[in-house]
């Protein structure tokens, strides 16, 4: 009985003792993590604390120079999960901040952060930033270029899994446009190496500089499933630059509304939303939905460009236009197929446009093209075009339209209509095959606008023309009737 008495004395004791060094040991740790980020003079912090059962460390008032400027006014990181690797290698999350270190928190908060990339001019800041769930694993810092915190932040990002990410009061200066957006909160759930399953925005302005009013505003922007993989990855590789392919970004479903800014009012537009589908019909083939809805622009008697558009519209007998656009598109990797099903511009009372086209035989350097957004390699790809509609369909805009012209120039609209006939019969562009067919299909234009009506304009191409022959196409005396298979066609 005594010997277990004087144990359990002996582990009050030592636990008390243990208990008494931590805030010493805290105390060093946070003086050796001090000494470590101002070590080569680089960085500065005022003030650095260290809570060992918490597993936490805060920085206050951190600057950092160098390629990019850093300054936050409050870091805070709890929940620190290291690798006994990292720990057997002799390095931990105390030694500062370096580009490649891997780390794990549950939870990192900033205050006041502001950032600035010297080699592009790009800046940014925040209010305030929360991330739960923060994994960021090991990741390959060599860099000699001159985009280090381009391409670094990028590679840091193909290595990081974050569960959620709130921002608040986001500003962001475009490199080389000066150009600024900001965001009054952003909300990040699931990502991991460049994959968010959900983000949600709200309060984005843009505006053409700092301190100026926004040009350009929507209310709220919601996206699933968008995938950054491309893109990290061409922003990783030591020979990026900024204007270089940055691959294509994948998103499933995306949907803005609010619009609003300078240029909306300006010319009295008002916008009901915009949204976008993808649809991953069955293996290798996926359907896409592009929507504008709601579009309507009723321009105010203030300002130039607003009293300019009003009389225009009066000229024309409009208050007002309304039109949406719907676009629907298909790829088809099996079948080596690009499809614009049908693409449709429809303004009510005035006309429509519709538009469809199809390109053949994608190889792998089409699809490599067009995932890759680098739009040059496309001339080395095997793909053509197999067809193309386009159908404009007048209601009375064409009406309208020589209506406006007539009171601008004091001429009959029937004169004016008798005009542009006779033009488009006559016209000739340069470098172009002036053929019998070609005339042909001129006059069935010039009774396009003297008939109004349906025109049909198609292009089937037999056999289909590859991009490697869109050169002779730009060169004199190419023969576009004939190569393209035109044919016009004018419905009631």
């Amino acid at each position: 009985m005594r010997k277990s008495v004087i144990a359990l004395i002996a582990v009050v004791v030592l636990a008390g003792a243990a208990t008494a060094a931590v805030p010493v040991i805290e105390r060093h740790a946070a003086a050796g993590i001090k000494s470590e980020i101002e070590r080569d003079g680089t960085a500065k912090v005022d003030e650095v604390s260290v809570g060992l059962f918490a597993r936490s460390i805060t920085l206050l008032n951190l600057i950092s120079t160098g390629p990019a400027e850093l300054s936050v006014g409050r870091w805070q990181a709890s929940g620190l999960a290291w690798p006994i690797g990292e720990l057997l290698a002799g390095r931990t999350p105390l030694a500062g901040f370096r580009w490649g270190d891997p780390l794990r928190a549950g939870r990192v908060e900033l205050e006041n952060v502001q950032m600035a990339d010297r080699a592009t001019g790009g800046r940014w800041s925040i209010d305030a930033l929360l991330i739960e769930g923060f994994d960021l694993a090991r990741y390959d810092a060599s860099y000699e270029g001159m985009f280090r915190f381009a391409v670094l932040t990028a590679r840091a990002m193909g290595a990081l899994t974050v569960r959620r990410l709130e921002q608040r009061n986001t500003r962001v200066t475009l490199p080389g446009t000066g150009e600024t957006v900001s965001l009054a909160s952003v909300v990040l759930e699931g990502y991991e190496r460049g994959r968010i399953a959900t983000l949600t925005m709200a309060g984005m302005d843009v505006a053409a500089g700092e301190g100026q009013p926004a040009q350009f505003s929507v209310a709220e922007t919601k996206a699933t499933k968008i995938d950054l993989g491309r893109t990290i990855a061409a922003m990783s590789f030591d020979k990026w630059f900024p204007g270089a392919p940055s691959g294509r970004v994948q998103v499933e479903t995306a949907n803005a509304k609010g619009f609003s800014g300078e240029l909306f009012r300006r010319y009295g537009i008002s916008l009901g939303g915009v949204s976008f589908q993808t649809a991953h019909v069955r293996d290798k083939v996926s359907r896409t939905r592009t929507l504008i809805e709601g579009f309507v622009m009723a321009p105010p008697l203030r300002g130039l460009e607003g009293l300019s558009l009003r009389l225009t519209l009066q000229s024309m007998g409009l208050k007002e236009v309304k039109a949406d656009f719907d676009c629907y598109g298909t790829e088809d990797r099996g079948k080596g197929e690009l499809t614009f099903d049908r693409c449709a511009l429809v303004s009510p009372g005035l006309g429509e446009i519709e538009f469809a086209a199809r390109i053949v035989n994608a190889d792998a350097t089409f699809w490599n093209a067009l995932d890759e957004s680098d739009l040059l390699a496309l001339q080395d790809s095997t793909a053509a075009l197999g067809s193309a509609r386009l159908v404009l369909t007048d209601k009375s805009l064409l009406e309208r339209g020589l209506r406006a012209f007539a009171t601008m120039t004091g001429q009959p609209v029937a004169t004016l209509r008798a005009n542009w006939a006779r033009e488009v019969r006559r016209y000739q562009p340069s470098g172009v095959l002036i053929s019998q067919s070609m005339t042909r299909r001129l006059d069935t234009i010039a009774r396009f606008v003297e008939q109004g009506g349906t025109l049909v304009v198609e292009a089937k191409p037999d056999p289909p023309v590859g991009f490697d022959r869109l050169e002779y196409l730009l060169n004199p005396g190419a023969d576009l009737v004939s190569v393209l298979g035109l044919e016009a066609t004018l419905l009631k």
